[in-house]
């Protein structure tokens, strides 16, 4: 399977990928920074309002009193302020739940990420991806609706293009979503349009995937390497070698 670098790297996926996936009505702008537009960023980072949620990706390595040892199997942290983790009573190897900033601002190149009040999107169940073609102009909106008090209870993964100069998408933003939280998404997302009426612009259905709520694409995958472009670059890469796909 060609890894997504390789697929970026492909002029004639890059093309594909342009055209029939974002459906944008040119080619994709030269981004040299993967980062994005510091001031944009910081931007959206402050729409956030300092929105903080709880990240179950952690195990507890070791705790003591008062004090603990955390790790996500990559990152060891350690911890001393009291309701940082929980449950308060878990064990050495138990899944325990950080209490971190919902705000991701490097987590995937060229986007802006942000985790819903539970954490990000939980993969082993499957979950949808939401193709949104926000405007540059409502996109702090969208990032304020998503860190407010509606969503505090879900697990999710936004992602914002991170640049001014690449809303002109189908998918300028999109959302990773399990099953379990995908409702509670969509009622969001509804509010939201509701509140600015002019903030998704109709620009088609990305290829490989079908209309969802609001008339955007949508569609089901399990890989996690499908999250947030992933699945874009994969299945436009199998569109240029012919490979067929059943997700």
């Amino acid at each position: 399977m060609t890894t997504p670098a390789a697929a970026m790297n492909d002029p004639r996926v890059r093309w594909f990928h342009a055209r029939r996936f974002t459906l944008r009505p040119g080619d994709a702008p030269e981004l040299l920074r993967a980062s994005g537009d510091s001031g944009f960023v910081a931007h959206l980072t402050a729409c956030t309002q300092g929105a903080t949620g709880w990240d179950w990706s952690f195990r507890l390595v070791k705790p003591g009193h008062g004090w603990a040892f955390l790790s996500d199997g990559k990152l060891t942290l350690f911890v001393d302020e009291p309701g940082q983790y929980v449950p308060a009573e878990a064990k050495a190897g138990d899944v325990v739940a950080l209490r971190l900033p919902r705000a991701r601002e490097n987590l995937h190149p060229h986007r802006f990420s942000l985790f819903g009040g539970q954490g990000g999107c939980v993969v082993g169940k499957g979950y949808a991806k939401l193709f949104l073609p926000v405007t540059y102009e409502a996109s702090p909106h969208l990032v304020e609706a998503f860190s407010s008090k509606w969503a505090d209870q879900l697990r999710f993964s936004l992602y914002v293009a991170n640049s001014p100069h690449d809303f002109e998408r189908a998918d300028s933003a999109l959302i990773d979503v399990g099953p379990d939280d995908e409702a509670g998404v969509v009622r969001v997302l509804e509010a939201f349009v509701r509140q600015y009426p002019s903030a998704l612009v109709p620009r088609g259905i990305p290829y490989a995937t079908k209309e969802g709520p609001l008339g955007v694409g949508r569609v089901d995958v399990t890989a996690k390497t499908d999250l947030c472009d992933g699945y874009g670059w994969r299945r436009s890469d199998e569109a240029v070698r012919g490979v067929i796909s059943s997700s």
